[in-house]
């Protein structure tokens, strides 16, 4: 069905015509109609075409629109039409196929809400939809890669709401490096998910650039109360312009990096670039030369180490150095 606003009230307009048992529409009637109806919503003088008529005519009796049991009924030189079922209205049509794709593929998209707290409604949404419009189940047919089981998975419903109400959270947390936990102040700006986990994002007191908190770390948090938020002071897209991943080292910089990569992994990096930033600089028969610019961190090095053999770094030679070091520390634990 067409998602356009006057096409709606076009498409009603006309299924009221063609449903009344009291009157015979022709088409100057039809135009009559339709042109008072979108003079009704509007609030200024409209009218439609014959040309426009006949359009919508044809796509209410399609497949792809309503399939309409519309008629055409002469009476002398002149034609009338009405629905051939006179107890058909739109309101009882169920969806078209293109619109019931959509819905399927809208559907289990939203059922990567499911858990969260302010999302219960979703599940049963899903369900009442399914049901109606006589959806078949997607279960088996499309699947997210999505961590079901990440501890603290329940509080992103809770934290939602604090960050659109731009409240200050007292937070006890505790990272995977710490012997102990830690209290302190955050202004939180927004939630991403990033390698099937869940970061928060924002700005703790006395602290200059953004934090992100994993959220399995998190141990409580509550609202802080008599402090003044500290709203951002950059967006989400700046603040990831130049990384991999979710973490943002303080004492490194963006930089050029060239990376050669075997031909046999092109068309993977190809169609998944390590980075918003790559670019070809060579192409020979047995690899490609691309260059990225950004701030090396955790998870760029990660990501570069999880290629193997197939992609070596060229330079600047600092960062060769340290993928050299990390090659070299695993070789040496296995030889022992």
């Amino acid at each position: 069905m067409a998602t356009n606003k006057h096409a709606i009230i076009r498409y009603e307009a006309l299924d009221r015509c063609f449903s009344n048992k009291g009157k015979k529409f022709f088409i100057d009637d039809l135009i009559a109609y339709v042109s008072e109806a979108l003079k009704d919503y509007t609030g200024t003088d409209s009218s439609i075409s014959r040309r426009q008529l006949f359009k919508d005519i044809d796509f209410m009796r399609s497949e792809a629109g309503f399939r309409a049991p519309i008629e055409s009924i002469k009476e002398g030189k002149k034609t009338y039409y009405r629905y051939e079922d006179m107890s058909y209205t739109l309101a009882m049509q169920q969806i078209n196929p293109v619109e019931a794709e959509l819905l399927k593929t809208t559907l289990e998209m939203l059922g990567r809400f499911k858990g969260l707290p302010q999302f219960d409604y979703v599940q049963e949404l899903a369900l009442k939809l399914k049901k109606s419009f006589q959806l078949e189940d997607l279960e088996h047919s499309i699947y997210f890669d999505q961590n079901e089981y990440l501890k603290n998975l329940h509080l992103l419903g809770d934290l939602l709401k604090y960050i659109q109400q731009k409240s200050v959270l007292q937070v006890k947390y505790k990272s995977f490096n710490q012997d102990k936990e830690e209290a302190f102040v955050f202004h939180p700006y927004f939630l991403k998910q990033y390698n099937k986990r869940w970061f928060l994002f924002g700005q703790r007191d006395c602290f200059s650039s953004w934090t992100n908190l994993a959220l399995d770390r998190i141990i409580t948090f509550e609202p802080a109360e008599g402090i003044a938020f500290i709203p951002p002071t950059e967006t989400h897209d700046v603040y990831f312009e130049d990384i991999v991943g979710v973490s943002k080292p303080t004492d490194a910089a963006c930089q050029f990096i060239k990376i050669k990569v075997n031909n046999s992994l092109w068309p993977y990096i190809y169609s998944k670039p390590l980075h918003p930033s790559q670019t070809v600089v060579d192409r020979k028969d047995a690899y490609t030369t691309i260059q990225l610019e950004l701030t090396p961190n955790y998870e760029f090095y990660a990501q570069l180490l999880g290629l193997g053999a197939a992609v070596e770094i060229l330079e600047p030679m600092e960062i060769r150095a340290v993928i050299r070091q990390k090659i070299k520390e695993s070789f040496d634990r296995y030889e022992s």
